[in-house]
């Protein structure tokens, strides 16, 4: 079958997104299907690359050119499934890989209002081209939470029949318990022996909620300690480590404790199904998408964004660790290629 995927960027190491699109990639060119990757930069071997340059400065006229471009395109070109990953149209199915934009500017900002918020011409832009490439759907829209699924329906008014959720996959070759066998080495390396270690990952702090998970450090025993893994390398202080971009998150899965996401809106961070998968607990907010695939004080637990709240949690959890094959089954099942034959399963609505 001839696929079109559609994204900005295409890759592994560039975000959440582009990795997901890179895995879907992959698991499809398996598959045996031909696949061509319509992108501004594409970092994969064996596809069909068709450049999208994403033109002017800003996000407004970047989305923009992208927008009209991948129509103009469209119209041109023949695949039997088009599959869009980004703000465009038409298509198929189209992915909800960012933030719903209607969404984050009610829950994403510490100050204004959302209303106001809206006006400006960025937000205008976005939330235009967010209706656009929703109502140019022509099969089915793909969310991969229940969160963005309910999101979608209180927003938009879209019909939950018309959206089909679909967790992530994980790559279990990179993310799994053999590397837990090197615990203690990697703990040692890295001068984490005798702490407790909290772990944070991602690059857009506020969003994640890096200044609550630093909160609560500071109510926990000088034996506790905070890696942050993304964003920017920064001095250690007041037992926080600051880790900068790493490639190499898998050792800190393992070498951790458990992993801690404070995010005020994630529709399904990655991190947690690659640290489950690992053997690592999470605690992490109701505004995750991922928090529903934590079994409640087995694998983690779900709490709300308070300092009490998250306090309560994480010394909970590190009170009565899960051990590490209890968190791995509990994602066992979350494969590509399960991801995939769901995905494709739509194809004949």
């Amino acid at each position: 079958m001839r696929i079109a995927i559609i994204r900005q960027r295409v890759g592994w190491g560039l975000g959440g997104a582009e990795n997901y699109v890179a895995s879907c990639v992959k698991e499809l060119l398996r598959e045996g299907h031909e696949i061509t990757v319509m992108a501004d930069t594409c970092s994969l071997p064996g596809v069909n690359f068709v450049r999208v340059p994403l033109l002017g400065r800003g996000s407004v006229a970047k989305n923009l050119s992208f927008f009209l471009l991948v129509r103009r395109l469209l119209k041109k070109l023949r695949f039997d499934l088009v599959y869009t990953c980004a703000r465009t149209a038409p298509s198929d199915f189209l992915r909800v890989s960012d933030p719903l934009h209607a969404a984050w500017i009610r829950l994403g900002y510490r100050f204004g209002s959302p209303k106001l918020r809206a006006l400006r011409l960025r937000h205008r832009t976005l939330l235009w081209l967010e209706k656009k490439s929703l109502q140019g759907v022509r099969k089915g829209i793909i969310a991969n939470s229940h969160l963005v699924k309910e999101q979608l329906r209180s927003f938009y008014g879209i019909n939950k029949n018309f959206i089909h959720t679909i967790y992530n996959g994980v790559d279990f070759a990179r993310f799994n318990l053999e590397r837990r066998k090197r615990r203690k080495l990697l703990r040692k390396e890295y001068g984490l022996s005798g702490k407790k270690v909290l772990l944070f990952v991602g690059s857009d702090w506020w969003r994640k909620g890096l200044d609550l998970a630093q909160k609560v450090l500071s109510k926990l025993t000088e034996d506790h300690f905070l890696l942050v893994a993304g964003g920017l390398a920064r001095r250690s202080r007041q037992r926080t480590r600051y880790l900068g971009r790493i490639r190499n998150i898998e050792d800190f899965y393992v070498s951790g404790d458990l992993l801690l996401l404070p995010t005020r809106y994630d529709p399904f961070a990655n991190v947690v199904l690659e640290a489950l998968a690992c053997g690592m607990p999470v605690v992490t907010s109701p505004l995750n998408g991922a928090a529903e695939i934590i079994e409640p004080g087995k694998t983690g637990f779900v709490v709300e964004n308070t300092p009490e709240a998250i306090l309560r949690g994480v010394s909970g959890l590190l009170a009565s660790l899960p051990r590490p094959e209890i968190c791995h089954r509990s994602v066992i099942h979350l494969t590509w290629e399960n991801h995939v034959k769901k995905f494709l399963s739509l194809k004949n609505l």
